[in-house]
């Protein structure tokens, strides 16, 4: 195993300052991700509580935070293993360990920068509308040509990660280093291609989509560039996808709590139920359960909530969370050094949280917790039919410009303008101009063209249904309410 296969300093484009080490390199691509408007947007996306007015209450900028500072710890950790043991030299990593944890660090930042407004039900209307509205138009169209139902495919499997390569690559042009794009790319199957099935050797690391067909070459450079073998991820990804699970599953509950949907005795009797009833299934180790792992850490947090005269809830969820991240943290870490040669080749196909123990069974309680008693709460779930009800109409209001014919929507778009559809071009001026510049440079060899091919138009509009839905998933819950309302004329 070495590392300088892996931590390179290779981007797209050359650098406007050259002869950086690889630690300069993530420096440079933090200030690069912390500056982008993307990571600025994110303080007003959904991470569970949709248009949600109180401050407290996270964000998807302010649990990215978190996610980064957890990042950054097991990377610690795993570091001062590797220095323990003297391997950094032999590793590749001497010299470069700021590099490392910096590259973990914005990864863990910038994971959820392609999520759209209202998180994971805004895709699901995206992926609605991809396939009831989009695909007739595509087929009706280009039904004979080779490539039409992947397109169809890949439009209908909007994914927040592949949004987000995408997103910082083609649309904020920032950039990045092969290696850091790398860190994000947390699943190697294309948006057009089918799933595998449950045991394939694939499964874990193709059960969604990591980039589109217009990423598609891209991943080939990174993958190439930096020695990844096909389906295979980058190994600092496992690490980053371990910060993640272990923040969400506890901030989640912790921001339940402070919007009063659980109280603190309602937690605390359901962590206790939830572990319990593991003992029915036939996949847990009874050993495991019968450890109560969980069940003493829940306790002393009990015991903190009623020894604490004020701010009881906060003294009950501080015990957990402390505990939790503490000890999730060593065990990612420890998980990802005794599976380091599977992980340094991306094979290890299932995450570092996985395993058959007392860590493992404490992240699916909590999981568990959070859709019984959060995720199927009526607030949330009028909130998910309130954004899914706005993405699908503004994806509704846009479709006349996907329905425009090729030769019109040349027209408009080098003109600005189409008099025989005026509503056409008023939506056409709404969009961004970046991601009209991202359009104009996906299509500007069919555009030179004087008699396109039918490949050629289908290319057009494939480029041009990206345009549509990278506005809209781009935009904030907030902006995304505030438009549907003003286009619908709402009040």
């Amino acid at each position: 195993m070495n590392y300088n296969q892996k931590l390179k300093t290779i981007r797209a484009r050359s650098s406007s300052i050259e002869g950086r080490c690889f630690n300069e390199e993530m420096e440079s691509d933090r200030g690069r991700a912390i500056n982008s408007a993307a990571v600025r947007r994110l303080q007003q996306k959904t991470q569970v509580f949709p248009l949600e007015t109180n401050a407290a209450v996270r964000s998807r900028l302010t649990h990215s935070l978190e996610v980064q500072q957890v990042g950054r710890y097991i990377s610690k950790i795993i570091i001062k293993e590797f220095s323990n043991k003297g391997q950094l030299s032999a590793l590749g990593i001497a010299g470069n360990t700021d590099g490392f944890i910096s590259a973990i660090e914005v990864a863990c930042l910038l994971h959820d920068i392609g999520n759209p407004a209202f998180g994971h039900f805004g895709e699901e209307a995206i992926n609605l509308w991809g396939s009831k509205t989009l695909a007739p138009i595509f087929k009706q169209r280009f039904s004979s040509e080779a490539h039409c139902q992947k397109l169809i495919k890949d439009l209908s499997n909007f994914e927040g990660n592949a949004q987000a390569l995408r997103l910082l690559h083609n649309l904020q042009s920032l950039n990045l280093t092969y290696t850091q794009l790398a860190c994000l790319i947390k699943y190697t199957r294309g948006a057009y291609e089918d799933e595998p099935e449950k045991n394939n050797n694939y499964a874990y690391r193709k059960k969604k989509p990591g980039f589109y067909f217009s990423e598609k070459e891209l991943f080939e450079e990174i993958k190439l560039a930096l020695s990844i073998k096909d389906g295979c991820r980058f190994p600092l990804t496992y690490i980053m996808e371990a910060a993640d699970d272990i923040s969400y599953c506890i901030a989640d509950i912790d921001d339940a709590i402070d919007k009063g949907i659980l109280s603190v005795d309602q937690l605390h009797h359901e962590i206790q139920k939830t572990w319990q009833k593991f003992k029915e299934d036939p996949n847990i180790k009874k050993t495991v359960v019968e450890s109560g792992y969980l069940l003493k850490i829940a306790e002393q947090a009990y015991q903190q909530y009623h020894n604490e005269s004020y701010n009881k809830d906060h003294a009950y969820i501080l015990t957990l969370r402390t505990t939790l991240v503490n000890d999730l943290s060593k065990y990612a870490a420890k998980r990802f050094i005794e599976n380091h040669q599977q992980i340094f080749d991306g094979e290890l196909d299932e995450s570092l949280l996985d395993g058959n123990d007392e860590f493992n069974l404490a992240t699916k309680t909590f999981k568990k917790v959070a859709i019984n008693n959060i995720f199927n709460s009526k607030e949330i779930e009028n909130l998910e039919l309130k954004g899914y009800a706005v993405i699908s109409g503004l994806l509704n209001i846009y479709t006349p410009l996907i329905e425009l014919n090729y030769e019109e929507f040349k027209t408009l778009f080098t003109k600005n303008n189409l008099k025989s559809h005026p509503i056409e071009s008023r939506l056409f001026h709404k969009l961004s101009s970046k991601h009209k510049a991202r359009y104009k440079e996906d299509t500007k060899g069919t555009f030179n063209q004087s008699t396109p091919s039918t490949q050629s138009k289908m290319m057009e509009l494939y480029a041009r249904t990206r345009l549509v839905l990278d506005y809209i998933s781009g935009m904030t819950d907030q902006f995304a309410l505030e438009e549907f309302q003003n286009l619908t004329a709402i009040i």
